[in-house]
């Protein structure tokens, strides 16, 4: 009997890596850096995007490609790669206001940093916390 239930899980297991869409044939999407150093004129911002990634969901940050703008390399490109300053036509937001748009007060990072705030979590809170002058 026990022969039996060893082969079966044999079976099972070979099956499961041999069918397409299987676990071992899924794609993976990529993870991207662990961290991404910009460099306004605020002060050098280094983004953990390893730890950000861990709490949202890409999508949250690098939406879908847009008919206007394809996107050429990936399914999830990096931001400049579309968001400049200024920003190029068809393009209408500017890297900075990507992030955060102070005068709208609205923006990936600000959205974002908004939110767990009210869910009563420590999020960086003015720009000091995240841009660091001469560094």
């Amino acid at each position: 009997m026990r022969l039996i239930r060893v082969a079966a899980l044999g079976a099972v297991l070979l099956g499961g890596a041999l069918v397409p869409g299987g676990l071992a044939a899924q794609e993976q999407e990529p993870t991207g850096p662990d961290t991404v150093v910009y460099t306004p004129r605020r002060g050098t911002v280094t983004f953990t995007h390893a730890k950000h990634a861990g709490l949202a969901e890409c999508a949250s940050c690098h939406h879908e490609s847009k008919p206007e703008k394809p996107y050429t390399a990936s399914s999830r490109e990096k931001c400049s790669a579309c968001h400049a300053t200024p920003p190029v036509e068809p393009v209408t937001t500017s890297l900075r206001n990507a992030f955060h748009n102070t005068g709208q007060d609205t923006g990936v990072c600000l959205d974002c940093h908004k939110k767990e705030a009210a869910a009563g979590k420590a999020v960086p809170a003015v720009c000091n916390d995240c841009h660091k002058l001469g560094g």
